[in-house]
């Protein structure tokens, strides 16, 4: 439960506010918290442009505004956005989820017309600077679809087969196994193009595959493996400002789960339920003290 518990808080874009931060973090998850974005159009539209001013276009940022500037009948700035999307950033109709509220409006409703146009024109855009991309681009979106698949089998043999509290084990080890095999792409991905792909350093992922990295450091055996295999890609897509600090807030919290300490400091005791704290407690250990300065300074946080 415990580990769940990690995967609800952290997985999700907009955390709350820690003290180890720089200021593209403290704007992203708390001037953008969650609420914020899905609740208050105007003002998330607001603070997005506002980042920009500083940090330039933010590709994921913006894939989720359109879904709520098409809610809120934003409609010129949901036209403006996504064609700089398609046009610059790779968004693709064939990795578009039925599920967006945008979905029937641009596929046969009343933006089709327009979007068909658009589409054919900006894409072939796209297209022709980024063609070397595309084999990779659809291994990146299909991964979240593996790792989903990964759990319906084994639940599903699981449940079928009655498996018992030891084959149950096997089960989570075997899991564990194709969890990091499904990473295989993404690591070879990343080596291949010396960085870690996000939107602004490679093209926008509309299947975000996070789920698949948090499933690896969920796992005790895979833990350690993964963080060596893409810490030093995570350290310098932070540096260029293309990811935020939770990919570290992350490590930490199953550091400590699977460790008992954390390394980058991103934790406070707040963070852990009463129900795993270790008796007197009064802070989360931290692994290496020389470490963790050096990273406050090389990351600029306050």
């Amino acid at each position: 439960m415990f580990k769940y518990f990690f995967s609800f808080i952290f997985i999700i874009l907009y955390s709350s506010l820690t003290t180890a931060q720089n200021q593209r973090d403290i704007i992203v998850h708390d001037s953008l918290s969650y609420l914020v974005m899905y609740t208050n159009y105007p003002l998330a539209k607001k603070r997005v442009l506002k980042l920009e001013e500083k940090y330039g276009y933010e590709p994921e940022l913006k894939h989720l505004l359109i879904t709520e500037s098409f809610r809120n009948n934003d409609l010129a700035f949901f036209k403006k956005e996504l064609t700089v999307l398609v046009e610059k950033y790779g968004f693709q109709l064939i990795y578009l989820k039925e599920t967006e509220p945008y979905y029937t409006a641009i596929t046969e409703g009343e933006l089709f017309s327009w979007f068909k146009t658009m589409y054919l024109e900006k894409h072939f855009i796209w297209m022709k600077n980024n063609f070397d991309k595309q084999l990779d681009l659809k291994k990146l979106n299909d991964i979240r679809d593996k790792d989903l698949l990964i759990r319906k089998y084994t639940n599903l043999f699981s449940r079928k087969l009655e498996f018992d509290s030891i084959q149950n084990s096997n089960k989570h080890k075997v899991m564990s196994e194709l969890d990091f095999e499904n990473i295989a792409d993404l690591y070879q991905i990343t080596q291949k193009r010396k960085k870690y792909p996000t939107g602004k350093s490679f093209a926008l992922i509309q299947r975000n595959f996070g789920i698949a990295e948090m499933h690896n450091i969920q796992a005790k055996e895979n833990f350690d493996r993964f963080w060596l295999l893409f810490y030093p890609f995570y350290k310098k897509a932070y540096l260029n400002n293309e990811i935020s600090y939770i990919y570290f807030k992350n490590y930490d919290s199953y550091s400590y789960v699977h460790h008992g300490y954390q390394e980058f400091g991103l934790l406070n005791i707040e963070d852990i339920p009463d129900t795993y704290m270790t008796s007197g407690l009064k802070e989360i250990p931290l692994k290496n003290f020389d470490f963790y300065f050096k990273i406050l300074k090389e990351f600029n946080w306050n």
